[in-house]
């Protein structure tokens, strides 16, 4: 049986290889949950379309002689819908047990890794400290060669790489020899075990000095259920350090809970903030708007930062672009990267038999009003992510410039005009990077 949760607002990645957990204010609804609508594709398709007719944000622009009978499952519909309105890249369906593993238990079955395709290689992302690749040294920068004995780079130039080949079967136990160049750019092998891997939401948090004092460091994720601890602990250490400045790291950040984004932006803020309105619910013409405001429990830690550095790309979307937009009429926000993903609308989370719905049915604007970013939220200095180090070290192009703004109240010389911004590739599904494995 799977919980009733409230808010969420997902970015686009890949199903396989997602995980997301957590609510915000205001709760979804059981669809249907009845046994004759539950033994019937045909009944359960209908009571889709009957919701999507009252509650999906852009109901008006349904194809009003689709005929729902004659698709083979939920999915398949909600695709069609999808195909109907040009801003819907983002609406999915799919099981209770999947909702109940990826979102909720924060978890996914692979190697623990989210790495990019290079022409030599895989370049590893980022790592989960639970999964096989963390335990077998591999990090963030690390250049995976080899796997199962084919060269990548040969692979990738014949025009033989099979990228699902070479990860193999979804079997529990089924390894991998791997061999990979780490940072000291010294020839590294080891062997991967497919097991299921615990997804932990931050994948940095430090302290950096520089010339205007203590700097938190945080790379953060994914706003899962269990992001609200994690984040509770890291604010604990800069709490405790005393830092005067945050470099907010969501450059791969996809989204996740509304609940767990009014809980970051208020323990960033906090007595700039709280209390005061954070963000606006606008639905359809069916529902009024309602608004969120900042709020923290007594004992949480936090911080009373004038600014925050925020670190973005095309991949930083939903809950973490909320946070950007919720701040900015109220603390000086400074965006470092390149411009966001462009996703200011979001979904609550219903139950049709056993499967989830996630139908989009609210935007979300802030304090000032604004909220149709579409095309993102952009970048005030620009910065490309180079994978060249680990997190937290001062050579990542994102965080140098972040430190020099800090430092400087400008941009850096050569760091100063923003490309144009790339579509995004990651409007299918979940809050992991499309090449999680």
């Amino acid at each position: 049986m799977i919980k009733k949760t409230k808010n969420i607002v997902l970015s686009s990645s890949f199903l396989l290889l997602c995980a997301c957990g957590g609510s915000s204010e205001n709760e979804g609804d059981i669809i249907s949950s009845d046994p004759a609508v539950c033994a019937s594709q045909t009944a359960q398709n209908e009571a889709l379309w009957d919701y999507l007719q009252t509650d999906y944000l852009w109901s008006e622009q349904l194809n009003t002689s689709t005929n729902p009978s004659t698709f083979d499952s939920l999915s398949d519909l909600m695709t069609e819908v999808k195909s109907q309105v040009e801003l819907d890249k983002y609406s999915y369906v799919v099981t209770a047990q999947e909702y109940e593993d990826r979102y909720l238990n924060a978890s996914y079955f692979g190697y623990g890794l989210a790495n990019k395709i290079e022409s030599n290689g895989l370049l590893v992302k980022y790592v989960f400290d639970d999964g096989n690749a963390a335990a077998m040294g591999l990090t963030r920068g690390s250049l995976i060669t080899k796997m199962n004995g084919v060269n990548i780079e040969e692979a990738i130039t014949n025009n033989t790489f099979d990228y699902d080949a070479l990860l193999g079967p979804e079997e529990e136990g089924y390894t991998v020899d791997v061999t990979w160049i780490d940072l000291n750019g010294e020839e590294q092998t080891g062997t991967m075990a497919r097991a299921t891997v615990s997804t932990n939401t931050i994948l940095d948090a430090r302290i950096l000095e520089s010339s205007t004092g203590k700097v938190g460091y945080l790379a953060f994720n994914s706003f899962i259920e269990r992001s609200a601890q994690d984040l509770d602990d890291a604010f604990s250490l800069f709490e405790q350090e005393d830092v005067s400045e945050l470099v907010l790291d969501l450059r791969y950040n996809g989204g996740g809970y509304l609940n767990v984004a009014k809980q970051l932006a208020s323990q960033i803020a906090a007595e700039n903030v709280l209390g005061k309105p954070m963000f606006n619910y606008e639905y359809n013409k069916n529902r009024e708007t309602n608004s969120v405001d900042f709020e923290l429990n007594n004992n949480q830690p936090r911080l009373n930062l004038p600014r925050v550095v925020i670190l973005t790309t095309e991949q930083t979307l939903s809950a973490s672009e909320v946070v950007i937009n919720a701040l900015e009429p109220y603390i000086d926000v400074q965006v470092v990267g390149t411009s966001t993903g462009g996703k200011p609308v979001g979904m609550d989370i219903n139950q049709l038999c056993d499967h989830v719905v996630f139908a989009i049915n609210f935007k979300m604007t802030n304090s000032a009003g604004y909220g149709d970013y579409f095309d993102g939220l952009p970048a005030d200095c620009y910065a490309e992510d180079t994978i060249n180090s680990d997190w937290g070290d001062t050579k990542d192009p994102l965080l140098s410039e972040a430190l020099y703004l800090l430092t400087n109240n400008s941009c850096s010389t050569t760091q100063t005009s923003q490309l144009p911004k790339q579509k995004s590739l990651y409007n299918n599904f979940g809050l992991f990077d499309k090449n999680t494995i």
